[in-house]
């Protein structure tokens, strides 16, 4: 090195040292892949907040695309997170069937890949003989299980209720939901359940079939809706109904909340927790790769929402 001195010169080695150093550290960083449905639902928006928030306190760089409810365009999204050779992808699909697609995809690149909250459907994952590492979901029928009682403690131990449901039958985790609802009730023989509708978690769609349900059945006295989108549609139509005497339950998020805290029609309800979702599923993920072996499954519990914690409890859930 003409005209350089020794100290000049180490000063240059050593700072080259270092950046081949940061070089090395950045390449090794491993990548989470994350593939969301949409960001209209405050509950996505909330998710993907907490996966990133997560993944850079577990030390990954963290890819989030969003699917905007198109299956297709999920698929597609996938297999560029395969060709970028992420580490692991974590995948919320957006419709069960479809998204098996995606993990075919992800098996094929011999990435990883997790589910979380709305899962690829069971039955095609064992057909094709494809892997999920590990699922991590809401406990569905838990939730219905709190919903039902604290009906039976709003009416008591031998109370009367007539109830209908507001649900989607072609859902499995909305039917699972009405099963943990109906469990819950069994010890009550006076609560009666008349009449149920499907609801199709959609507002309007429940605005009618709830108005039809209660026309048809005037001594209904409790309406328990198993999606967000239906109670409030359920809540409209008991409102405009004028039947003040009628009462809801219902899985909410934090528009629902916010009724359960300001409404005397809206009594209770469940809300999912999807940062902690979120969460658990990142610290997995995290474990995984470092070599540990996960439970298959993880059904983590909702909170129940009534009028003395409604306050307090959207804030936690999101």
């Amino acid at each position: 090195m003409m005209g350089m001195g020794k100290g000049v010169f180490f000063g240059a080695l050593v700072a080259s040292l270092l950046t081949s150093t940061v070089a090395v550290n950045a390449e090794d960083k491993k990548v989470l892949g994350v593939s969301l449905p949409n960001l209209t639902n405050p509950y996505y928006v909330a998710m993907k907040k907490s996966f990133e928030q997560n993944a850079a306190a577990q030390g990954f760089d963290v890819r989030v695309l969003i699917a905007d409810n198109d299956d297709a365009k999920q698929l597609s999204q996938v297999q560029t997170l395969a060709q970028q050779g992420v580490s692991a992808v974590a995948l919320n699909c957006v419709s069960s069937g479809p998204c098996v697609a995606s993990v075919s995809e992800l098996n094929q690149a011999k990435i990883p890949v997790f589910t979380i909250n709305l899962l690829p459907d069971p039955e095609s994952l064992k057909a094709q003989n494809l892997k999920v590492e590990q699922a991590v979901q809401t406990d569905q029928k838990a939730g219905g299980v709190y919903i039902g009682e604290q009906l039976l403690k709003d009416i008591g131990a031998d109370g009367h209720a007539v109830i209908g449901i507001v649900g989607e039958p072609t859902s499995v985790s909305a039917n699972i939901r009405d099963e943990g609802f109906k469990s819950a009730l069994v010890s009550n023989p006076n609560a009666k359940f008349v009449a149920l509708v499907n609801g199709k978690v959609e507002e309007t769609t429940s605005l009618k079939v709830t108005t039809e349900m209660l026309q048809g059945n005037p001594g209904i006295t409790v309406v328990y809706s198993d999606t967000e989108p239906a109670a409030l549609g359920a809540l409209a139509a008991i409102q405009q109904l004028g039947r003040e005497d009628v009462k809801l339950y219902a899985f909410v998020d934090k528009l629902g909340v916010k009724n359960i805290e300001d409404n005397s029609i809206l009594k209770a309800g469940a809300i999912q927790e999807p940062a902690k979702l979120a969460q658990i599923q990142v610290e997995n993920i995290k474990k995984f790769l470092a070599g540990a072996k996960l439970e298959p499954v993880i059904n983590s519990p909702p909170l129940l929402v009534n009028k003395d914690n409604a306050a307090q409890t959207a804030e936690k859930a999101y």
